[in-house]
Parts: structure tokens; sequence; C-alpha cells
């Protein structure tokens, strides 16, 4: 039995591409939302009227019956008929993946992309062409800081395979075509009835996964490597202090941000007696300053620029191609630009909007990756026909 796993950012197209599965590849169908949808329905005695109520109630939900209740109430109904091969949409959390994972050895998730313009021409009159709300929802649907909440860029990081739906699809038309011979091509992968053969793509973007597994971050691990015209790895890097410090790990016990953090918090208990005005005061400090900007690591970008720079060979750098386990944060953009690289393949569903523009303005080609992931390179390798 097959079980297929999809998670995008909502006007994505996952639960168009998800019917595509079912209906042309005969598996049967599951939607993490409706089982959601359906609990509210039956415990409100009414149906939600804005997504964000929805967000709330799966808040609740994965609270207080554990983040994988969901993927648990899938599994009971596969189970119920194991014979088939299953599509599970609407996969918004990492432990919904992990619950997956341990439970079928045959599944794989599937993230769909498409930039946010193309998500919202899709689904603004959801929202009365109201863009300010839309980008409050998929702002939460990417990442909440709550455990219990959506964390869309989390699980899409954990995909084995990338589908890009930016186009407009219509029944029959070319794009549409494109779409469905994509989607076999990934399905036939899975089932083990063609060889996957990666592409230059898909193996510099393995390499990048591999280089970031040296960082001893505590928060992310990121790696990125730098390729000539020819697809050869001239330079890598991943993000981590300089060599002349101690990692956070080693000098701090903690990451030296939440050093920080802890540290502000104390004082700010010692300043003002009031637990809510203390409260009041931290939400205040988020606001205005950023912590991140606190960090001591070199992220992975700078230090595959920087690589290629200590050896004397920057010119190098002029009309590469950088590719990174996420997206680049606006200083790295800002490096990226000033060097020349010519093209970035990311692998992030919600690429930063400060540093495309950054990039875009330099003429920097911006490539979301497609594929086969980092996650299924080598357990996919091993399928033969």
């Amino acid at each position: 039995m097959y079980v297929i796993g999809i998670v995008g950012p909502f006007g994505s197209g996952c639960s168009y591409i998800a019917n595509l599965i079912k209906e042309q590849h005969n598996y049967e169908y599951i939607s993490l939302s409706t089982i959601l949808r359906n609990m509210f329905e039956q415990e409100k005695s009414r149906a939600p009227v804005l997504r964000n109520e929805l967000q709330d109630y799966g808040d609740e939900i994965r609270k207080t019956k554990g983040k994988d209740f969901l993927a648990r109430q899938a599994y009971e109904i596969i189970q119920k008929n194991s014979e088939k091969n299953y599509i599970v949409d609407s996969i918004r959390n990492p432990s919904e993946v992990i619950f997956f994972r341990g439970s079928f050895p045959k599944f794989f998730l599937f993230g769909i992309f498409a930039e946010q313009e193309v998500r919202w021409s899709r689904v603004s009159d959801k929202y009365s062409d109201d863009h300010g709300k839309f980008i409050l929802d998929d702002v939460r649907d990417s990442g909440e800081s709550d455990d219990f909440g959506q964390q869309v860029t989390d699980t899409f990081r954990s995909s084995d395979i990338i589908i890009l739906n930016n186009t407009q699809v219509y029944e029959n038309n070319d794009d549409y075509k494109t779409l469905c011979l994509e989607v076999k091509k990934y399905v036939d992968i899975i089932e083990q009835k063609i060889a996957f053969k990666p592409s230059v793509y898909e193996t510099c973007m393995a390499m990048a996964y591999a280089v970031s597994m040296r960082s001893s971050c505590l928060k992310r691990h990121v790696g990125a490597v730098i390729v000539d015209s020819e697809g050869n790895i001239f330079s890598s890097g991943y993000n981590e202090v300089p060599y002349t410090q101690r990692p956070c790990i080693s000098a701090y016990g903690i990451c030296y941000r939440d050093k920080l953090k802890k540290e502000f918090k104390q004082q700010l208990a010692v300043d003002i007696a009031e637990k809510s005005d203390q409260d009041k005061a931290y939400k205040s400090f988020k606001k205005s300053f950023k912590i991140l900007d606190y960090c001591k690591s070199l992220h992975a970008e700078e230090n595959a620029i920087l690589n290629v720079a200590r050896i004397g060979a920057s010119s190098a750098l002029k009309f590469a191609t950088l590719y990174t386990s996420t997206y680049p944060c606006n200083l790295c953009a800002n490096k990226i630009a000033q060097v020349g690289i010519k093209e970035v393949v990311y692998f992030e569903p919600y690429p930063m909007p400060e540093a495309k523009k950054i990039l875009t303005a330099q003429k920097v080609i911006q490539t979301p990756f497609k594929g086969v992931t980092y996650n299924g390179y080598f357990r996919l390798m091993e399928v033969v026909t």
C-alpha cells in the first residue's frame, strides 16, 4: 500500500493535485481539513465562517488531543480498507508527517509550491479582495510559534518530492498536460514503475542539505552550495559561528539568542511588578527588535561566498548558481547580489518578500526547487525498473 501526503501553502493547488492523483492513479482521497471541519460542525452545530476560526479550532484540537490527532483519524479510515492506495490532503504539522512515516513504510510526502502572488489570484474572491487578511492567514499558516499550530514551512521541508504549480491550469490545456505528466512521473517513481535518475538540480540540493548537517546551530541547519555553469560545485557553506568562536551549545549550553531572551525576561521581572505588564513589555520588545540580529552564526550563503573569497577566487562567483536549503535573508540577498551570482535555487514555501525585492532589483534569477528532495534522494535511488 502506498500513502501520499500533500502539504503546501493554501492556494498552491494541493487539493487540485490530490484529486488528480485520486482520479488518474486510482488512489482513495482523505482530507485532514475535512476531518477537522466535520468535527467543528458537529461540535458547534454550524460551519466555520472564517479561515482563522478553523485555524483556532485546529490548534485547540492538537493541544488537547495530540499534535498527530488528525493523522490518527486518517489512519483509522485507511485501516478499514488497507488494500487501496491513499492520498492524504491538508497535512499541516510535522507531527502528522512523523506519524504517517512511522505507520506506513511506503509513505511519501509531496510538497506543492506556488508563488504568493499566484496563490492570491486564486483565493482573492474568498477574501473579498482584502489582501491584508490573506497575508495574516498566510503568515499564520506558514509557521505559528505555538507547537500545536499550523506549521506549513517545517512540514514542507519534510517533503520527499516538490511539485511546482505556478501556471494557470485549465483542463486539457498545455499546462494541464504538463502537470499531469509531472505528477505521473513522481507517482511512477514511488510505485517503483520507473527508476529515479536525479537531475543536476536534485543532486545539488541534496548536497546543500548534506552540508547543512555540519551545522551545530540549535535552531535550524541550513546548507548552501555554489556551482558553475556545468553544475560543478566549487564552494559550500552552512550556518555556523566563525572559526574563532565556540558554538552556542559549547559556550552557553543553549542558543545565545535564547540566553538573551531569558536574561531580558528576568530583568523585566525585577523592574516591573505585574506579570501582565511584564508580558506587554516583552511583546513590545519583540515587535521593535529582531532577536535574530544577535545571532552569532554566519549564514550558510555567507559562508559559501566567503569560502570562495578566502582562497582568492571570488571572480568565480560571477554568473554562478547558489543552491540553498531555505531562502536567503535580506543580509544574504545583499551579498548574493553584490558578488554577481546569477541564480538562486531555493527550498522554501514562503520566500522573504524583502529579500526577493533585493534579488529582483539586481536581476538575480530566483528558482523554487522542484523534483525529488534530499529527503527522498537516496531512498528513491534504490528503486529499480
